[in-house]
């Protein structure tokens, strides 16, 4: 065999082993492989942040504190309807019960309601629920309560309060309202007003349902956090988990499928609730001006006020209840994350004779300005021995003559030492 093949054969055997175009690069090993890290979210796009942007400004909106909403629905009805109950009042449009607002909103808002809030309910439920129909079905049963609640104070307990405490002015026989008016009469009595507990109400409810959209675009994050730690074959077990982890895959397929087929609709609907909303103050506020007296006001708004208080903040909270808004197969409001706190270093303890002696500054040592303070203080130390030494013997007084002082110079030296010396 030739020479030169045989060492061709030897630097072929020894050359490393080079991948061409096509080929795959060998995986990194050690402690320079890739860890695994956090996906990063998608760039968002202008379209995007203009609808959080709308949607934020909703929420500022709807979102009063709670307490101060009922205080001032309290105000307004007692206050406000006692002003105006005797205050000569202008005629215009929106005093007029036939205006469109009136007739189009406040007469069928509970229609409006089960419309627009039914739907909003529908789609966060079937989101946070991945379409169980127990989660739906437990979540709509809010809007079940809301309506039998409206159907008996305003069909019949409004209705019985006003035939019972009312007569037939002209006709005292008459003892029922319908009949009165029907033959022309009037018929007086203590009628509460139901256009204060409706808007009242409905404001309270769509506030308190509306709270569901609270974390809402957070689902997103933790829908790729968790498709993360699924995909990797070993987690760290050290890396925090999310909400999601309880799922199953089924439940997490239906769960991104409703999120991103569902998600605008739910954003449009709570605009269309902060517009019912507004609306809904408005016309209160017309009321308030313009219909009923002030004691049937106060009664309207302080049932309104009491029936969501007695559902949303008692029963509502108890097991045997429809749940709060926001109730689903995971949780997705008001969730931290939780960091691993480092270990506090003791620091080292500085000695107390010497950080009373050694200025700081920020409590950092200046020890320039050690030494500087130390040579000034030995200056004026030398100082003060030199005035001494300058004195005459008279300066010290009677029995000074013949005397020495005993003031020790900056060498340690006394003065009575120095004399000898000289």
């Amino acid at each position: 065999m030739p020479a030169g093949s045989s060492s061709g054969a030897k630097r072929a055997r020894a050359a490393p082993h080079q991948p061409g175009r096509g080929g795959k690069q060998p995986i990194e090993k050690g402690r320079w492989a890739a860890k695994g890290t956090k996906p990063l979210p998608e760039q968002a796009s202008v379209k995007y942040v203009l609808v959080l942007l709308v949607v934020h400004v909703c929420r500022k909106v709807l979102f009063i504190p709670t307490e101060v909403k009922v205080m001032l629905y309290f105000l307004g009805l007692f206050v406000g309807s006692l002003i105006c109950d005797f205050t000569p009042l202008p005629s215009v449009y929106m005093g007029q019960r036939d205006n469109v607002f009136n007739l189009y909103y406040v007469k069928v808002a509970w229609a409006w309601l089960l419309l627009v809030v039914g739907s909003f309910i529908l789609l966060t439920s079937a989101t946070i629920g991945c379409g169980h129909r127990e989660v739906i079905k437990r979540n709509m049963l809010r809007l079940l309560v809301g309506t039998f609640m409206w159907f008996f104070w305003t069909q019949w307990f409004f209705g019985y309060v006003e035939n019972r405490t009312g007569s037939c002015l002209g006709r005292a026989v008459i003892k029922n309202k319908a009949e009165c008016n029907t033959l022309g009469n009037h018929w007086h009595s203590f009628d509460i007003s139901g256009h204060a507990f409706l808007l009242v109400y409905i404001n309270m409810f769509i506030l308190e349902e509306a709270k569901a959209i609270d974390g809402w675009e957070g689902i997103r994050d933790q829908i790729r956090l968790e498709d993360h730690h699924r995909g990797e074959a070993q987690s760290d077990p050290g890396e925090s988990k999310t909400p999601l982890e309880t799922i199953t895959p089924y439940d997490m397929a239906i769960l991104k499928m409703n999120y991103e087929q569902f998600t605008p609709y739910i954003r449009c609907i709570f605009c269309a609730m902060t517009v019912m909303s507004v609306l809904s103050d408005v016309m209160l506020a017309c009321t308030i001006i313009f219909f009923h007296t002030m004691p049937q006001k106060v009664a309207g708004g302080a049932i309104g006020i009491a029936t969501w208080f007695l559902t949303y903040r008692v029963w509502f909270k108890w097991d045997a209840s429809p749940g709060l808004p926001g109730c689903g197969l995971f949780q997705y409001q008001n969730i931290k994350e939780k960091t691993k706190e480092a270990p506090l270093r003791r620091r080292s303890s500085i000695c107390k004779d010497h950080r009373e002696s050694l200025p700081t500054f920020m409590g950092m040592p200046l020890y320039g300005l050690k030494k500087e303070k130390e040579d000034k203080k030995k200056e004026d130390k030398k100082t003060d021995y030199d005035r001494q030494e300058e004195r005459t013997p008279e300066e010290y007084g009677e029995g000074g003559e013949g005397r020495v002082p005993a003031w020790t110079g900056p060498n340690g030296d006394s003065a009575a030492s120095r004399s000898w010396r000289r």
